[in-house]
């Protein structure tokens, strides 16, 4: 089977401040997973404003600054190297024709199938969506769950993708309640989230607002950013979150996946970047 990553949070971004961050008594808890931070700049890894991040080990390829009350541990390794992406060989799926422009039902009870999603799905006012088991292709616009909504998907792949004119990423906020897990099986097995590679958007994933998800699988932004904020929690189950830059002004709790199966990463060990 390979290898299991000892990870279940990675930044990957190779030289910027802040690629990991937790402000504004942020709690981050990963039950027995670690923290790999790419940037080799002096502050790549903050913690402050009263946060604390609790991990199995935190390995940073620059240093980091932990001040105002923060505390993290164990104490990060500095001067750590790089990892690699674990998920750099994901095939991308296929983009087809439309299947559905501009997706927003508006209030009621909807079910969702598999498809070409062309300018987003906007799932609000208190809407109670359920998404069928496949592949979701987000071509422009965004994956947007917000106002009160109850949205729930088992073995469902969201696919972000468009132009970097178009692109909206995911956005989860203002009292929704997600339940997602991952296909348990196939190409993308274990993966919820993916973001186009070639995507270089300033328009990161947003989880914020007094949102309750259960996310279980890798949430996979490996060009663009991911922020918790505001209230936003991930419930104690198998994350992993694989992005250019993490930051957490909110609680969240991650729990490590030792089969690698729920998680898409059993057979992608990490390896240190020559």
């Amino acid at each position: 089977m390979g290898t299991v990553s000892p990870d279940c949070v990675y930044a990957l971004d190779p030289s910027a401040q802040n690629a990991f961050q937790a402000t504004n008594g942020a709690t981050v808890a990963l039950s027995g997973c670690a923290i790999a931070v790419n940037s080799t700049n002096s502050d790549a890894l903050t913690v402050n404003g009263g946060s604390t991040v609790t991990a199995s080990a935190i390995t940073i390829a620059g240093g980091d600054s932990i001040t105002n009350g923060g505390s993290t541990t164990p104490a990060p390794v500095t001067g750590a190297g790089s990892v690699a992406d674990p998920l750099a060989s994901l095939p991308s799926p296929a983009v087809g024709a439309c299947d559905h422009t501009n997706y927003s039902p508006g209030y009621g009870t909807w079910a969702l199938t598999p498809g070409v999603y062309c300018g987003g799905i906007n799932i609000s006012n208190g809407a109670t969506a359920t998404f069928a088991a496949g592949t979701y292709i987000i071509k422009g616009g965004a994956l947007s769950l917000v106002g009160g909504t109850t949205d729930t998907g088992s073995g469902v792949m969201f696919y972000l993708t468009g132009t970097n004119a178009t692109y909206g990423s995911v956005n989860i906020s203002n009292g929704a309640n997600v339940t997602f897990s991952g296909p348990t099986s196939g190409s993308y097995m274990g993966v919820v989230f993916y973001q186009d590679r070639t995507i270089t958007s300033a328009v990161g994933a947003t989880f914020s607002g007094g949102v309750s998800m259960k996310l279980t699988g890798t949430l996979y932004f490996p060009t663009t950013s991911v922020l918790f904020s505001n209230g936003s929690s991930v419930s104690n189950v198998y994350t992993a979150i694989v992005a250019k830059q993490v930051s957490f002004t909110g609680g969240t709790s991650l729990q490590y996946d030792a089969t690698g199966l729920k998680t898409g990463l059993f057979s992608k060990a990490v390896a240190l970047v020559q």
